[in-house]
């Protein structure tokens, strides 16, 4: 994996037509299947996922659409789900390895793990992987594109290809999950932006560490997640309970 920067001397030409289709389609369902559509258009993609990382505890989807099948594009999101600690793409969305802009690709044939490589990438019929991640200081965001089996790996044009559209697709990403927030989906599923809302008061920590107990992280797993002491969780922890009026996770909860 490394940081991205501006693809240089490459193929890619985007028509105004392209570009004004998935435009258009910024904040509306219709976003992420034209996303493929433009990646299939330029490279060959078979599949597409979009992940989203408010709190740094665990990404939500976004979207995924696959032209094979959209049962087998949501099987490898499912697969994504249950492995998240084995995706270098986790790391990177977490914020764990700094900000920027990543681009990573793996294949199926490379992936070490057994249950990893059957869940994501065997089961759903995947080949191989090209991803750009983003980590801003409050939210991460990914979009990966897929070859499926019969497609093969992504060879080196169309690998060149996609690396040269993604930061295209990520940006409209970027637009499109800004709208999505205002919608009531997105504000149930995102505690700490729900948290932001009620409680103005809090630290960013304070947020972070509240919306990961009313998910029912422990404060050692909370400190694993975050890097720091399970002793300084715990203080931040009591601070928030202290802002919100609660005294314990149960009121917490209840309040919430």
């Amino acid at each position: 994996m490394k940081r991205s920067n501006p693809p240089e001397d490459t193929e890619l030409s985007l028509t105004a037509t392209q570009c004004a289709a998935l435009v258009e389609c910024i904040g509306s369902t219709r976003c992420v299947p034209a996303l493929l559509e433009l990646a299939h258009e330029v490279c060959g993609a078979d599949f597409v996922s979009v992940f989203c990382q408010g709190d740094r505890d665990l990404p939500l989807l976004v979207g995924t659409d696959g032209r094979k099948g959209k049962q087998r594009a949501e099987r490898a999101a499912q697969g994504y789900t249950r492995h998240m600690d084995e995706d270098p793409n986790t790391v990177l969305l977490s914020g764990r390895k700094g900000e920027g802009d990543f681009l990573t690709s793996q294949n199926a044939a490379d992936i070490k793990s057994f249950t990893y490589r059957r869940d994501c990438y065997d089961l759903p019929g995947i080949a191989g992987r090209i991803s750009l991640v983003r980590r801003a200081s409050t939210y991460g965001l990914c979009v990966s594109l897929y070859s499926a089996e019969e497609s093969g790996v992504f060879d080196p044009p169309s690998h060149k290809r996609a690396a040269a559209v993604l930061p295209f697709l990520l940006a409209a990403v970027e637009r499109h999950v800004a709208f999505s927030l205002k919608g009531s989906v997105w504000m149930e599923q995102d505690i700490q932006a729900r948290l932001a809302l009620s409680y103005p008061g809090l630290t960013h920590r304070e947020r972070e560490v509240a919306a990961m107990a009313i998910k029912g992280r422990t404060a050692a797993q909370t400190a694993e997640i975050l890097g720091l002491a399970e002793t300084t969780i715990i203080t931040h922890r009591k601070n928030a309970y202290k802002r919100m009026n609660v005294g314990s996770l149960r009121q917490l909860v209840a309040k919430f």
